[in-house]
């Protein structure tokens, strides 16, 4: 690089980098002062804090409050590549966030390696290793079955340990080391719970999946809704299954058609279901009109997600959005400004809120 025509704070910047870069500033080094830079390089002090912010920025250095400036353990190259898993990478609104996470990276001249955990916490753990192995510069990831003694958060650490930022989607982990990017899944599920009520309906079912952390904190939204409006919570009414419609959709659409009939083959079965997400949503409907019951005259239904599932087919079911495209694109801006250091706080969470999309699912009994 020619030198002469830049300005002196450049100069200066440079000559420190090539210093660094060449190993004759050690990592925890201490940079010589303001005044001593000052004084060797002929320049004024105000030059020299400008060379040395962009040197902050860039990560070569770090200062210490009213101690000095030094240089950093280490000097990571950057790969220009994001690592981005999920439980499923096409089916569903995952590809709608992926698509989020896509539209802000590629603008800012990163690649995203894709791993597709397909619900399973050991497949997650080979691509965790493969991606350390990849010295990828940060994750964004939707841990697998998050509520489910979930074991790979130590790996998780590692990144963020080896300054590679980690943002969780969908569930949160609390960990003060990773950014957390989710919906407020307990209101969407109060949400949903209190449309019923508000239509009249007392006798309210519930099926979620007891293996995802978002799905837990639905069915408390759909408890608080209940006791709020002083409606018993019945056991028989509340419906959980443990098959990752990721893992085996043979198996789990068998365990749905089993807790279906199950509901309905009560003294007193239930005439709304809240279900999990839209996937069970669209399933119970089509297993209900088996069983030669009609949605909503007989049984009235909501999802979660508002995927673009629920209006295929003259489907229409009623559905608690979440906000895809945006949590996937508030990921992206969480990774890169933890990447360029404009953001020092590890523990961002963003909690999106809900909102019911109201279709033609819900029968009114008021």
């Amino acid at each position: 690089m020619n030198m002469n025509y830049l300005p002196k704070y450049l100069k200066l910047k440079e000559n420190i980098k090539e210093l660094i870069t060449t190993g004759q500033i050690k990592p925890e080094e201490k940079l010589p002062t303001e005044n001593d830079l000052c004084e060797e390089y002929n320049i004024s002090r105000h030059t020299v804090r400008k060379a040395l912010n962009i040197l902050e920025q860039e990560g070569f250095v770090y200062k210490k409050q009213g101690i000095g400036t030094f240089c950093t353990k280490s000097i990571k190259q950057p790969t220009y590549n994001i690592g981005f898993i999920s439980i499923s990478l096409h089916d569903y609104i995952f590809s709608d966030i992926l698509s989020g996470v896509d539209s802000i990276l590629h603008e800012n001249g990163y690649q995203i390696i894709l791993g597709n955990s397909k619900d399973d916490q050991q497949r997650e753990k080979e691509i965790l290793n493969e991606f350390l192995k990849k010295e990828i510069d940060g994750l964004i990831i939707e841990p697998a079955k998050s509520a489910y003694n979930y074991s790979n958060i130590g790996l998780l650490e590692r990144f963020v340990d080896n300054d590679i930022p980690v943002v969780v989607l969908d569930s949160n982990l609390e960990n003060e080391k990773f950014n957390h990017v989710i919906v407020d899944d307990q209101k969407g599920a109060y949400l949903a719970t209190e449309f019923f009520i508000n239509k009249g309906h007392q006798q309210i079912a519930i099926i979620y999946k007891g293996l995802h952390m978002p799905s837990i904190n639905r069915f408390q939204g759909y408890e608080e809704a209940l006791k709020d409006n002083n409606i018993p919570v019945y056991n028989d009414y509340i419906k959980k299954y443990y098959i990752s419609e990721f893992e085996d959709q043979d198996k789990f659409k068998e365990e749905i058609k089993e807790i279906t009939i199950e509901l309905m083959r009560l003294d007193n079965p239930p005439t709304a279901i809240f279900c999990f997400n839209d996937q069970v949503a669209i399933l119970v409907k089509e297993l209900l009109g088996d069983l030669n019951y009609r949605v909503p005259e007989d049984v009235s239904i909501i999802g979660f997600d508002d995927s673009s599932l629920v209006e295929l087919k003259n489907i229409s079911i009623t559905s608690i959005a979440h906000p895809k495209m945006r949590s996937g694109q508030k990921a992206a801006k969480l990774i890169l400004e933890n990447i360029n250091k404009r953001n020092n706080d590890l523990n961002e969470n963003i909690i999106f809120n809900p909102r019911l999309i109201e279709r033609s699912s819900v029968k009114d009994l008021s």
